[in-house]
C-alpha cells in the first residue's frame, strides 16, 4: 500500500474508536507534514539566497578594491627611492642615477634568459591561468606545518602582480589579491607581454632593475648578447639578489647558476652537455660604477629596506637615514689618508680599511666607510660588515665579564707568567706569549688589561671560563665565529667549541658588531641594535616606517661594570708599561676610552674608542691570501690608532672635552681616583685559578723612555724566539692579538 494505515481496532463492546485527527497517517496529519516541509525548504532557499547575495556583494567589493591592470607598459615603470642623511643631504636616488633601470622589448632579450627564468621560477608559466593551484595547496600545507609563512608558491604572473600593485606584507588577504590580479593579468595580456613586464620589473642586485641593466652592469653587454652561462646567473638573482650577487658572493652565485641550469635540463630546454659547457665557462663580473654618496652605507640601507619588506628602486620612497654626512666625509678622508700612510707596510699584498661610528645613546650609525674606494679593486666589499679577526681589542669584553662575575676587581693582583703560559685541553696544547716575549711579574688587573698582556688576559678569561665570556659577548651583540673544519663560520656554535684565544681575538667578528658592542659600555650598559633608517615615507608624504630607539634598547649589563670598564680604558697610566705614556691612545683635550688590536702575522690591526657621545672603530688589514700581511711591528697602535685619534678629534670638534660619566650608585671610588669597585665586591685578593710563585717575582727590568706620541717605544728590542709549530696565534716571531 502507498500509505501505512494501521489495522482496524475494536473495543470490547464491538465499537470502532474514532481515529485521531493528528495522526501522521491521517489526511490532516499528512497535510500538516507537507506544509512543514515546504516551509523548511522555503527557509533554506531564503538562506541560500541571502548567503549568495552576501557572497556576491563581497566578491564584487573584493574585485572592485583591486587596482586596475589596464595600460601596463614596461617603458613607463617608475618609482625612484631617494635616500638622505639625517639632515636631508641626498645620498642616493636609486632607480634613476647610473642608468640602472633600462626597459627593453622581449625581442631584444636572448631567449635563453626567458627559458632560464621559466625553468627556475615557474615551469607552468605558459599553461597556467596566472596561478598554480597545486603549488598554492602545497605551500599552504607547508605554512600550516611550520606555523608561519615559509613558502608563497608565486608564479611569474603573481610576482609581477605583487611587484606592481601590492604591498609586501604577508597575509591571506594580500595573497588572495595577488592570485586574483594574476588571473586578471593572464586574461588581459599575452604570456609574452607578461614575461616582458616581469623581466623589466625584477631586481637583479647592485642597483640593477631589469634584465638589460643587469646585463650591462655585470657583463657590459646587452641582454640580447647574453649566452647560456650568463643567462643562468642572471635568471637566478631575483629571488635573492644580495645573497647570490656574483660580484659580492661569487661562490654562492655559482651554486645558484648550477641550480638554474639543472632546472633547464629537467624542463628540456637544454641538454646535459649544454649544461656542462656553461658551467665550465669562466665568467668575468664587473662591479657597477656607483656615484652614490657614502655608497657602502647606501648598500646597507637598501638591504635593510628589503628586510623591512620594501622594494627600493621599485617603490617611490623617501628614506631618511641616521648618517651624518659631514662626519662621513671626515671618516672617508681619515680612512684614505691613514691607509696611504701605511701602504709601505704591505708592499706585496693589498691593504684595505674601514671605519664605523655610532651614537651610543641610540646605536644610530653616524659613519660607515666600508673601503677606501668603492669603485677601486675589491672596493665594493664592505669591510665593516665582513668578519675579521680583531685581536686584543676584544679584551674589554673579557674584563667586563670577569668584573661582573665578581671574580676580580680592578686591583686584584694577576701574575703575568710563566712564559710561555701553557693551556691544555682534551684536544690540544696551546702556548701563549706576551707581545714583547717577556713576563712582568704581578700587576693589578687594570694594568694587565691596559697593557694588553696576553698571559694575564688568558688567566683572567679562564677565571670564569671561556663559555661565560662568550655569553657576555653575545649579550652585547658580538658574535665570534667558530671556524668549522671546512672553513665556514658558525656564529652560534656551543661555548665548549671555543678556546682561550677568544679573548685575544682568535674568532672573527665584524667591525660593526664590535663598535656596537663597545657602544653598550659607552651608554652605561644599555644595548641598542644598530640602526641605519630613521623613517620611510611614500610620494604623498605618508609615513610608512618610523624608528623607535627605545624599542631597540635593553639594559644588557650592570651600569657599574660599564662605568668601571670606561675608567680602565681611559686611564693612560694603565697602559704606560707597554704602550708608553702619551701614545696616540691618549687625548690631551678630552677623556676617551680606547683599546688596540693586532692579529697573527700582522694581518689585521684595529682600534676602538668611545666617549659618552660617540663610539667608533677603525680597521686596517691585508685582504689577499694568508701569505700576505704587513711587516712585523705593524701594531694597531701604529697602524690604526693615529687615524682613529684624528677622526675622534675632528668628529667631536666643538663638543666639550669634559663630558664624562657620572658614577653609578653601585660603584665606589678607591683610595685614588684610578680605582673603582662595585659596592658588593670592593676587594678580591686573588684571581681564581692564578698561582703566582713565592716569593712574588719582580717585574722584568724594563725602561720606558719619553714617548714622542707615535706609539710604544721600549729601551731594548724584544727577543725573537724561534718559531713554534703550534697553531696558537700567540706565538712569536709574529706575536698576535695585542
Amino acid at each position: 500500500m502507498s500509505r501505512d494505515i494501521p489495522e482496524t481496532i475494536k473495543t470490547k463492546g464491538g465499537h470502532r474508536p474514532r481515529a485521531r485527527i493528528h495522526a501522521n497517517w491521517s489526511p490532516i496529519g499528512q497535510r500538516l507534514r507537507r506544509n512543514a516541509i515546504l516551509r523548511g525548504v522555503g527557509v533554506l532557499l531564503a538562506l541560500v539566497l541571502v548567503v549568495g547575495l552576501a557572497a556576491d556583494a563581497y566578491a564584487q567589493s573584493f574585485f572592485d578594491s583591486l587596482p586596475s591592470i589596464q595600460g601596463l607598459d614596461s617603458a613607463v615603470f617608475s618609482g625612484d627611492t631617494v635616500i638622505t642623511d639625517k639632515r636631508g643631504v641626498i645620498l642616493a636616488d636609486v632607480g634613476d642615477q647610473g642608468n640602472h633601470r633600462l626597459a627593453v622589448k622581449l625581442k631584444d632579450i636572448n631567449p635563453m634568459v626567458i627559458k632560464a627564468t621559466v625553468a627556475i621560477e615557474d615551469r607552468g608559466f605558459y599553461s597556467n591561468p596566472g596561478f598554480d593551484i597545486t603549488a598554492i595547496v602545497r605551500a599552504a600545507y607547508d605554512n600550516f606545518k611550520a606555523g608561519h609563512i615559509v613558502s608563497g608558491a608565486s608564479t611569474i604572473t603573481q610576482q609581477l602582480a605583487k611587484q606592481q600593485f601590492l604591498t609586501p606584507d604577508q597575509s591571506v588577504s594580500r595573497k588572495l589579491k595577488e592570485v586574483a590580479l594574476a588571473y586578471e593579468l593572464s586574461q588581459a595580456y599575452t604570456k609574452d607581454q607578461i614575461m616582458e613586464l616581469y623581466l623589466n620589473k625584477s631586481f637583479y642586485g647592485s642597483q640593477s632593475y631589469g634584465i638589460e641593466a643587469a646585463a650591462e652592469g655585470y657583463f657590459h653587454i646587452h641582454a640580447s648578447q647574453l649566452d647560456l652561462a650568463q643567462s643562468a646567473v642572471l635568471a637566478g638573482l631575483p629571488q635573492a639578489p644580495t645573497e647570490w650577487n656574483p660580484v659580492l658572493h661569487p661562490d654562492a652565485a655559482k651554486v645558484r647558476q648550477t641550480e638554474v641550469l639543472q632546472a633547464m635540463v629537467r624542463s628540456g630546454f637544454i641538454t646535459q652537455p649544454d649544461m656542462d659547457t656553461a658551467l665550465a665557462e669562466k665568467l668575468i663580473y664587473y662591479a657597477p660604477i656607483n656615484s652614490f654618496k657614502a655608497p657602502h652605507f647606501v648598500d646597507y640601507v637598501l638591504q635593510e629596506l628589503r628586510q623591512l619588506g620594501f622594494q627600493p628602486g621599485v617603490q617611490q620612497l623617501y628614506v631618511k637615514t641616521t648618517l651624518d654626512y659631514k662626519m662621513q666625509l671626515k671618516g672617508e678622508s681619515v680612512v684614505r689618508s691613514n691607509l696611504a700612510a701605511n701602504l709601505w707596510r704591505d708592499p706585496s699584498g693589498q691593504l684595505s680599511s674601514g671605519l664605523i661610528a655610532e651614537d651610543p645613546k641610540t646605536a644610530d650609525i653616524l659613519v660607515m666607510v666600508g673601503s677606501p674606494n668603492y669603485n677601486g679593486k675589491a672596493g665594493q666589499i664592505n669591510y665593516t660588515t665582513i668578519p675579521r679577526n680583531m685581536g686584543s681589542s676584544m679584551k674589554p669584553y673579557t674584563y667586563g665579564a670577569v668584573i661582573n662575575a665578581r671574580a676580580a676587581t680592578v686591583d686584584t693582583p694577576v701574575y703575568d707568567g710563566p712564559s710561555p703560559f701553557i693551556y691544555k685541553d682534551a684536544y690540544s696544547t696551546t702556548k701563549f706569549y706576551n707581545y714583547d716575549g717577556r713576563t712582568h711579574g704581578v700587576l693589578p688587573l687594570k694594568e694587565i688589561m691596559g697593557n694588553s698582556l696576553n698571559i694575564g688576559s688568558v688567566k683572567v678569561e679562564l677565571s670564569i671560563g671561556v663559555p661565560a665570556v662568550l655569553d657576555w659577548m653575545r649579550n652585547l651583540g658580538v658574535q665570534p665565529r667558530y671556524i668549522n673544519p671546512n672553513g665556514s663560520y658558525n656564529a652560534l656554535a656551543p661555548g665548549a667549541e671555543y678556546g682561550p684565544s677568544l679573548t685575544l681575538g682568535g674568532y672573527p667578528i665584524t667591525l660593526l658588531e664590535h663598535v656596537n658592542g663597545i657602544a653598550t659600555y659607552a651608554d652605561m650598559g644599555v644595548y641598542h641594535s644598530p640602526q641605519a633608517i630613521l623613517s620611510v615615507t611614500d610620494s604623498s608624504g605618508k609615513l610608512l616606517y618610523q624608528d623607535h630607539p627605545d624599542q631597540r634598547a635593553r639594559q644588557a649589563i650592570d651600569p657599574g661594570v660599564a662605568f668601571i670598564m670606561a675608567q680602565i680604558m681611559s686611564d693612560d697610566q694603565n697602559r704606560c708599561l707597554i704602550f708608553g705614556c702619551n701614545s696616540p691612545l691618549h687625548f690631551t683635550n678630552r677623556k676617551v676610552a680606547a683599546k688596540t688590536g693586532t692579529t697573527d702575522n700582522f694581518k689585521d690591526a684595529d682600534t676602538i674608542m668611545f666617549t659618552p657621545t660617540i663610539a667608533a672603530g677603525l680597521w686596517v688589514g691585508d685582504i689577499l691570501g694568508i701569505n700576505h700581511y704587513m711587516y712585523s711591528g705593524s701594531d694597531g697602535v701604529f697602524v690604526a690608532t693615529p687615524g682613529l685619534h684624528t677622526f675622534i678629534d675632528q668628529a667631536l670638534a666643538g663638543v666639550p672635552g669634559n663630558l664624562w660619566y657620572t658614577k653609578p650608585a653601585d660603584v665606589v671610588e678607591g683610595a685614588t681616583n684610578r680605582s673603582w669597585y662595585l659596592t658588593d665586591a670592593r676587594s678580591i685578593a686573588r684571581l681564581p685559578g692564578d698561582s703566582p710563585p713565592k716569593p712574588t717575582p719582580k717585574p722584568a727590568p724594563f725602561v720606558v723612555p719619553p714617548d714622542s706620541g707615535t706609539g710604544p717605544v721600549v729601551a731594548n728590542p724584544p727577543p725573537s724566539p724561534s718559531p713554534s709549530p703550534s697553531p696558537s696565534p700567540c706565538i712569536p716571531p709574529n706575536p698576535p692579538f695585542c
